[in-house]
């Protein structure tokens, strides 16, 4: 209802589990992380659980996308069934072949014992994924846990994922399912958002769907209550965001204030939440109300005293001394009462970055000389060399390669501090190819044999090899041997233009437009750049498409992070290229 007055494309908190709006924060980066490796390992179980409306299986969705080919995948959403109903259902999901009538257990067993057997002949990899699994009956666990028995002398033949709430893992906790308990190769739990998470969330989110300036919609410190009602769960914070948005349209403005937002979570909850000034008076009232109470009875108390006892006990300087001392206290103690705290003073802005100039060395692309690589090392002891390789640590040597200093105790979040330089973040999952397409510079997760992280740098990518820089200098090791620790997962920086807000579509109005057709100007030599029109559309769309099309990019017209990524780093001479990648390819 809302979309076409905010400019978006589409509903951007639908509670469905698209794998496209999967905001990866750290630890659902880290989730995806296990579920590939747990996956890798050829057998046994992975475990992924979390709190519910955490991303469970919208993170299960996203690494469905990306299983790797010749792999078979049965998804059972409904878990609260018989063994035979468990069985009947993986037959039907792989398509294994059965006769309904008087089947029994055994005789759904060897159908799916000689399926498993066909499929291993063929190299193929097979993999049952349970959502809600914390509703498996014992019976039906110990039954999945009977499949994985079914194995070659080399492998297992049947790679089991149980997605379900924290109630999963104290079901592995019992003594009877030790059994299963011990069979479990990789686990991880998902909990809700940090404060600094909920902001990135909710703009990444709106970026996808088309959002021109999501800042403009929310603000800081209405994201920080955001926090504050939903505890960082992502459906929650759908949900709210949702009919916040719905009720900033009813009101006919395009920002999503303090009351709105209350608003829209009373509406969701069905709670009683206070905005912060309600808050801070509600706050307050207990102890007014105390202290007018005391007051009161003190009165009583005093003209009780006065009247009987009084001209029996106390010379007159006592009771004068007494008057003044209580005269004195009601102004202090109003005083305490009526202070209030000071606001929060808003963060610092950003730095914005300067716009490229137009310069003709910009446009002649000037190959450097191949360097003649060093000796390879194994990647055993490029190990020994990063055993002491955090992510921060590795962090700074990605901004080392940007030429910029970065301290993670000083400068706090690493893609917070690129803000501040006109950087950006991006966390992606692929293959080397994609690493290739980028051309950038990429900081790598990699996993040992006993499933520790390690984080190093990979400044040059040639066929055979890859440049990394490890224990203070630049290491070569081959990419067979990467490829044993390497599970496709890594971050790289960006220069982003201080106009972009979000993905750019065709037919919209936005600032982006005017830098990118001053790029293609530069990238097309022609002899007078300019900037173009706010309006993105016409000549300026077919110019995109077809610098698409040409740096390998989905010529769909659309301007998102990999087509200004290929763009700048073919204008800017600051942005450091990975060696051995041409410049103009």
């Amino acid at each position: 209802m809302y979309e076409r007055f905010f400019n978006l494309s589409e509903p951007p908190f639908t509670i469905a589990p698209n794998p496209h709006y999967l905001y990866m924060s750290q630890q659902h980066n880290e989730a995806l992380a296990h579920l590939i490796y747990g996956v890798g390992r050829d057998g046994g179980f992975v475990l992924l659980t979390g709190e519910v409306g955490t991303g469970k299986t919208t993170v299960c969705r996203c690494f469905l996308e990306q299983v790797p080919e010749g792999t078979d995948v049965a998804f059972i959403l409904n878990p609260k069934l018989e063994v035979e109903e468990l069985l009947a259902t993986l037959c039907d999901e792989l398509s294994i072949p059965y006769i309904d009538d008087s089947v029994s257990i055994k005789n759904y067993v060897d159908c799916i014992s000689n399926f498993l057997i066909e499929q291993h002949g063929e190299g193929r990899h097979t993999v049952l994924i349970i959502d809600e699994a914390q509703n498996l009956r014992s019976d039906v666990l110990e039954q999945i846990r009977l499949l994985t028995n079914l194995e070659t002398h080399e492998k297992k033949l049947l790679q089991i994922v149980l997605l379900g709430q924290p109630e999963l893992q104290m079901m592995f906790q019992q003594p009877e399912l030790r059994q299963l308990s011990q069979r479990v190769t990789a686990r991880f739990h998902l909990t809700a958002l940090r404060p600094e998470e909920v902001a990135p969330y909710v703009y990444h989110r709106l970026a996808i769907a088309g959002a021109i300036d999501p800042r403009s919609i929310f603000s800081e410190p209405v994201l920080q209550r955001l926090h504050q009602i939903s505890g960082g769960i992502p459906r929650i914070i759908n949900l709210i965001c949702d009919r916040a948005m719905l009720g900033a349209y009813a009101r006919e403005t395009r920002v999503v204030d303090m009351a709105t937002l209350t608003g829209a979570a009373n509406e969701v909850l069905g709670q009683r939440f206070s905005s912060p000034s309600e808050t801070l008076n509600q706050s307050w009232m207990p102890f007014a109300v105390g202290a007018a109470i005391a007051g009161v009875v003190a009165l009583c108390l005093g003209a009780l005293w006065f009247v009987f006892v009084r001209p029996a006990t106390l010379p007159a300087e006592t009771v004068s001394s007494a008057n003044i001392e209580a005269e004195a206290v009601a102004p202090a103690m109003q005083g305490s009462l009526i202070e209030a705290p000071s606001p929060v003073q808003p963060p610092p802005p950003l730095a914005v970055m300067a716009p490229v100039q137009p310069m003709a060395e910009a446009v002649e692309m000037v190959k450097p000389e191949p360097e003649p690589e060093p000796e390879q090392l194994g990647f055993s002891d490029a190990f020994a060399l990063s055993s002491n390789m955090n992510e921060a640590d590795a962090y700074a040597d990605l901004f080392d390669a940007w030429g910029e200093q970065y301290n993670a105790q000083t400068d706090g979040s690493a893609c917070q501090y690129a803000e501040g330089l006109g950087l950006s973040c991006l966390n992606r999952m692929g293959s080397l190819g994609s690493i290739r397409h980028y051309g950038l510079p990429v900081m790598l997760k990699l996993f040992d044999d006993r499933g520790e992280q390690r984080f190093v740098v990979m400044r040059g990518l040639s066929d055979k090899s890859a440049s990394l820089y490890l224990g203070g200098q630049t290491q070569t090791v081959s990419l067979e041997n990467l490829d044993q620790y390497w599970r496709g997962h890594y971050y790289l920086l960006w220069k982003k233009p201080s106009t972009y807000h979000g993905p750019m579509h065709p037919g919209t109005i936005a600032p982006l437009s005017k830098w990118v057709a001053l790029q293609l100007d530069i990238l097309e030599q022609k002899p007078e750049p300019a900037l173009g029109r706010s309006s993105y559309e016409g000549e300026l769309v077919e110019r995109v498409k077809e610098f698409q099309r040409r740096v390998g990019e989905i010529d769909d017209g659309v301007v998102g992070t990999g087509t200004l990524i290929q763009l700048s780093r073919r204008i800017d001479q600051s942005v450091p290229l990975l060696s051995s990648v041409e410049e103009g390819s």
